[in-house]
């Protein structure tokens, strides 16, 4: 079963759907005269006041959300993924891509934001809202939102929760079904809150979380500090390695490298995904131009900034080169650090516990557009959700990856028509 989950999960990340995204990536950014500029303007807009007239959340309550689903996982579990399956060059082209994808990401929003609907609790939205009422495809509206659900059990509920709980496993040697009923019961009391209780649980939870993390990070950077210029040269060199070279333009690890960059690139910051946006539509701001360049920031952060940092330190320390398996990199680098198997524990586990609601709310969105709003299709969902979180701290991290790594790509498709129809739309 495994293989032909892998087998599914290659072909779909093939080089075709890498391409893709780099076409678009470049597209945008030349498109809208490079957004990437107004980075720095972006975090300073998101701890500047929003319009009290408008009803939603803040902006920096939305940004936080956003990178409560992103950071964590995506930065350590997903880097140490792609250095385990493309090699150390994936770093490289992690990061290019989250230079590049920081227009996309700025594209999506503006688009959702710009056609998002008014509700009585506020606003919400999605590509799917704009694939059927902007576009008038149903089709590709309804497969968005199934792709979304999809994403949401696996990227949201179970691949957080097994990270978590590998790691309290481990650290603390605890029976795993124990952890998962705790697990269980902390996130079902965020789950079945709204998205004004999501936002303020992860507007302190990932400040609190990211400063850890980035501490261990600059302790073992300092520490290694000898290495980091040849680890740097290293890894560029081995983004275009011409071994095995088979014909073409790239060599086969070249590929293998960039087809694993790219995928876990994506898995970071989801940028054309069309997920973060779905928050993102929550916001009580009326400058579009403003949210979209905020949300946008959270890819320079997520990628460009951390997971750059983060594969930095695995070859820097030289562990990506005495381990295959992702969870024992991972955990046998932040052992290096006084305590640090217990920060790190700390650190996935708040990590977790701020994306699960998160990607919940995500995957209502896409419940509430296909059954409308039907109270007990809501209910069924969390309930399915909550017991997704339970079964990822037994399963096996590979089949949890790969299966969202499929349901990651398939949104992809309809989210980036969305964009290439009304890519006039967009405000430079």
């Amino acid at each position: 079963m495994m293989e032909i989950i892998t087998k599914i999960e290659e072909f779909i990340w093939s080089t075709p759907l890498v391409l893709l995204l780099i076409l678009t990536h470049i597209f945008f950014s030349i498109k809208l005269k490079w957004p990437q500029k107004y980075t720095f303007k972006g975090l300073k807009l998101m701890f500047k006041g929003n319009d009290k007239t408008q009803k939603g959340i803040s902006s920096f309550k939305s940004l936080m959300t956003v990178l409560a689903a992103t950071l964590g996982t995506g930065n350590i579990i997903g880097i140490a993924a792609a250095i385990t399956i493309g090699g150390i060059g994936s770093i490289f082209w992690i990061f290019i891509s989250g230079i590049f994808a920081i227009a996309t990401k700025y594209a999506e929003t503006y688009l959702v934001l710009k056609y998002r609907k008014s509700g009585e609790k506020g606003y919400y939205g999605g590509a799917m809202y704009v694939l059927r009422d902007v576009l008038n495809n149903k089709r590709l509206a309804k497969l968005f939102s199934i792709f979304v659900i999809a994403a949401a059990f696996g990227m949201g509920a179970m691949i957080q929760s097994n990270a978590m709980s590998i790691s309290l496993q481990e650290t603390f040697t605890t029976n795993k079904y124990f952890i998962a009923i705790i697990v269980t019961i902390v996130c079902s009391y965020m789950i079945f809150g709204d998205e004004k209780r999501i936002s303020n649980i992860s507007s302190v939870l990932v400040p609190l979380a990211t400063i850890v993390y980035m501490i261990m990070c600059f302790y073992l950077l300092c520490m290694f500090r000898y290495n980091l210029i040849p680890s740097i040269i290293y890894i560029v060199k081995e983004a275009f390695s011409l071994e095995a070279v088979g014909g073409g333009i790239f060599g086969i690890v070249a590929i293998r490298a960039m087809n694993a960059g790219m995928s876990k690139g994506l898995f970071s910051n989801e940028a054309g995904m069309g997920s973060s946006p779905l928050f993102n539509a929550t916001v009580n701001i009326s400058n579009l131009k403003d949210e979209s360049i905020i949300a946008s920031t959270s890819v320079f952060i997520d990628t460009v900034f951390l997971c750059s940092i983060t594969g930095l330190v695995f070859v820097a320390s030289g562990m990506w080169n005495l381990s295959n398996e992702t969870m024992s990199l991972v955990q046998n680098t932040f052992a290096l650090i006084p305590y640090g198997k217990y920060l790190l524990t700390f650190s996935l586990a708040i990590f977790a516990l701020a994306t699960i609601p998160c990607w919940s709310y995500y995957g209502s969105i896409g419940i509430k557009f296909i059954f409308k709003d039907n109270k007990f299709a809501q209910k069924l969902y969390r309930y399915i959700y909550i017991l997704c979180v339970y079964i990822g701290t037994v399963t096996a991290l590979k089949f949890v990856l790969s299966m969202s790594s499929i349901a990651n790509a398939l949104m992809i498709l309809p989210n980036l028509f969305m964009m290439y129809r009304l890519r006039n739309k967009i405000e430079k």
